[in-house]
């Protein structure tokens, strides 16, 4: 029982490095995207706050493994099932309701685009200007939008005029980072399942180890 009993705290240490590297990958979306879209700030907040979550979970778990705790480890299981749920349940929602998010999206893109900085300087720094900078676009529907093209719609690399709109390439990029966004979601929740399992399991072959030594001392 011993050797069984070492064999899933080996199991348990592995799956919960794992989930914590993933809590690594959550963080790094998150400063992503405060580096690169400044508009989505309170987003990247949250998603930075969910890997930290994260990270702490699969410390609770790794110490629960380590130290041979049959408390803290189904502590952990029971955290990460609360998580599994709560996770289920928000992607089910985003994903039956991806049409009036993206239709929400594109109301934020008016909103963008109704409050440029004003006049439209050649260094624009507006949030329709990191937009621009971001996917290579220009203006609303294309180029043709401003009278003399910001900076912004310059490509960096080629120093060429884009003559995309940002619109379109906007609501392209989001919805395909929404599927990403939902497969990413659903890995992490077979990964949860997969920690919650091993360490309600180590916690169950722990304590059948503490009354063996008790009842049958060697």
């Amino acid at each position: 029982m011993a050797c069984s009993t070492k064999t899933l705290k080996v199991f348990s240490l592995i799956w919960d490095i794992l989930y914590a590297l993933l809590g690594l990958v959550i963080i790094g979306i998150g400063a992503y995207v405060i580096i690169e879209l400044e508009y989505f700030n309170t987003a990247a907040f949250v998603i930075l706050g969910l890997g930290i979550v994260v990270i702490l979970t699969a410390v609770l778990g790794s110490l629960g493994a380590a130290h041979e705790s049959s408390q803290i480890s189904k502590t952990f299981a029971i955290i990460l099932l609360l998580w599994v749920v709560l996770q289920t349940l928000s992607v089910g929602f985003l994903w039956i309701f991806q049409s009036t998010l993206l239709i929400n999206i594109d109301h934020t893109f008016d909103q963008l685009w109704g409050t440029p900085a004003v006049p439209i300087k050649p260094g624009n720094t507006s949030h329709i200007a990191s937009i621009e900078r971001w996917l290579d676009c220009c203006g609303n529907i294309g180029s043709s939008d401003y009278l003399l093209p910001p900076n912004s719609c310059y490509n960096s690399v080629t120093d060429k005029l884009n003559l995309d709109g940002c619109r379109q390439k906007f609501l392209a990029y989001a919805a395909e980072r929404w599927q990403a966004f939902n497969f990413f979601a659903i890995g992490v929740v077979l990964v949860e399942l997969i920690c919650a399992a091993f360490a309600w399991v180590l916690a169950n072959s722990i304590v059948n180890r503490w009354r063996r030594s008790k009842y049958y001392p060697k």
